[in-house]
């Protein structure tokens, strides 16, 4: 009972961020006319916001089942993750005959997913993808508020992890040949 409640009150505030995610969305696609579909989700798998246009088959992708979907992929890819101990969850890429299906960590409590053509530049689609990733995590966040409960799920507590900013330091000291901190 606790936990349906707690799982309603969290959606009721991460529907807050809608319009702010919906204008996210387009405007990636926008910027990227080779993204396809845009589609922002918590890790349950509800649809946030969503800008989808028709696949080359003319059927538009339905986004309930692609959150769904999403959900069930952010699971395996934090278990391989885990698994494999190659750090958190930051992206997951499919590339299809006919493209991409790119899935972006926003934040604690979302997720982006883009379908791009088999055209795109992936250097692009993750450069816009991360950024994109990263504004939305920050509204939901700004909606959520500081005693917003972390999502429930097989994940470690917060208090068993770094935070997110602190866990991506390391590559990208690698990426600018920066020195470690002491």
């Amino acid at each position: 009972m606790i936990k349906g409640f707690r799982q309603r009150a969290e959606r009721r505030v991460l529907m807050a961020a809608e319009q702010s995610v919906g204008e996210e969305l387009r405007g990636l696609r926008a910027r990227v006319p080779q993204v396809a579909g845009a589609l922002a989700a918590t890790v349950d798998g509800f649809v946030l916001a969503e800008d989808m246009a028709p696949a080359r088959t003319g059927e538009r992708p339905e986004a309930e089942p692609l959150a769904a979907l999403t959900a069930a992929a952010l699971g395996l890819a934090f278990r391989m993750n885990e698994a494999t101990a190659r750090g958190a969850f930051r992206e997951l890429l499919i590339h299809g005959e006919l493209g991409y299906v790119a899935t972006y960590a926003a934040g604690s409590s979302a997720v982006l997913t883009l379908l791009a053509d088999d055209r795109i530049n992936v250097g692009r689609l993750h450069l816009e993808g991360r950024r994109t990733a990263a504004r939305i995590g920050a509204l939901v966040a700004a909606v959520q508020g500081p005693a917003a409960p972390h999502p429930v799920g097989d994940r470690p507590s917060p208090e068993h992890r770094p935070p997110l900013e602190r866990r991506r330091l390391p590559l990208e000291r690698r990426r600018r040949n920066a020195p470690a901190p002491e």
